[in-house]
């Protein structure tokens, strides 16, 4: 296996340039360039467009030496996309524009991109009357699709990477999306916070979306409470459990607390509250103190209308 990944590399680089030269692109291959301390293993060149480098990452190669090359790139007028074979998993993989690549089972069949472009998509309100939506948009688990597809869209500037997306609540795709779907969101979170007030850094800071186990349902409540019970999970370090609301400063919503408080305990009694009614929440009771969870820019944005700056609204 260790022999097999270790050839992985090779090959993927040659499927970059041979899928990029088919495009009908002009590319040079592990080729050094001005500014570099790094030879470009496929570079891309566009009229009028900023080149391109498609680079596969070192099997050992740290998150900092990642993130250094790429603003060598930058600073140089590149634009860069790194590859890694499956079966090589870097924690620096989510935090910059990456793909992962599936080689073919067998001879013939082509390579795939796992789980990398996402499209958003729009549902039903089933928050309940008192939310009165209409609509809510959402970003797609993200989707495998043949490598040769995604290059092409890729090239073409017709896909954008999450990292390096304004940092707008809402904002929940973490992989590539189509241009018209980021500019569709982009309006979207425009419209609904017209007439707010300016979005505080604690606002831009909201808690990014947590994708759900694989072969999970997914019903819009169902996600946010098994997504609301992970949350709190790592924000305590203890299981937690959810329960209905009692209190009247809990509006309606699910309160979320510890399973345990050891004796001496730190941990508050309320971890977090899930999606209270907009028109039944008091920000002036313990409700301004309590984490607040919601499923949607829709919720964040509805309750952000009346919460103080300092409220800690987190969308899942």
């Amino acid at each position: 296996m260790a022999t097999a990944l270790t050839h992985l590399p090779r090959a993927l680089a040659g499927v970059l340039a041979a899928t990029a030269r088919e495009s009908g692109h002009r590319i040079a291959t592990n080729t050094a360039v001005s500014g570099l301390d790094w030879p470009a293993d496929v570079l891309v060149a566009f009229l009028g467009r900023r080149p391109t480098i498609l680079q596969v990452a070192p099997l050992a190669a740290d998150g900092e030496e990642i993130r250094a090359q790429i603003a060598q790139a930058l600073q140089h007028g590149l634009d860069i996309v790194w590859f890694t074979p499956e079966a090589h998993d870097p924690p620096w993989l989510p935090h910059v524009p990456a793909v992962r690549v599936i080689a073919p089972a067998r001879p013939g069949e082509g390579w795939h991109a796992q789980a990398a472009v996402q499209r958003l998509t729009t549902d039903a309100c089933t928050c309940g009357p008192a939310w009165g939506h209409g609509i809510h948009r959402a970003w797609s688990a993200p989707e495998p699709v043949p490598l040769a597809a995604m290059l092409d869209d890729l090239l073409a500037g017709r896909l954008v990477h999450a990292t390096v997306q304004p940092d707008l609540p809402g904002r929940r795709f973490t992989a590539w999306a189509r241009n018209q779907d980021v500019r569709a969101e982009a309006d979207h979170l425009r419209t609904l916070a017209a007439g707010t007030r300016e979005l505080t850094d604690a606002a831009k800071a909201s808690t990014p979306y947590i994708p759900l186990p694989e072969g999970r349902p997914a019903a819009p409540l169902g996600r946010l409470l098994e997504a609301a019970r992970r949350w709190a999970r790592h924000k305590t370090g203890v299981v937690c459990h959810i329960e209905t609301a009692s209190a009247d400063w809990m509006a309606g919503g699910f309160v979320v607390t510890p399973s345990r408080r050891p004796p001496g305990s730190a941990l508050p009694p309320v971890t977090a509250l899930v999606r209270p009614l907009p028109h039944e929440a008091d920000w002036t009771s313990e409700l301004s103190t309590v984490p607040v969870l919601v499923g949607s820019p829709e919720e964040y944005f509805t309750l952000r209308r009346t919460a103080p700056a300092a409220a800690q609204i987190h969308i899942l």
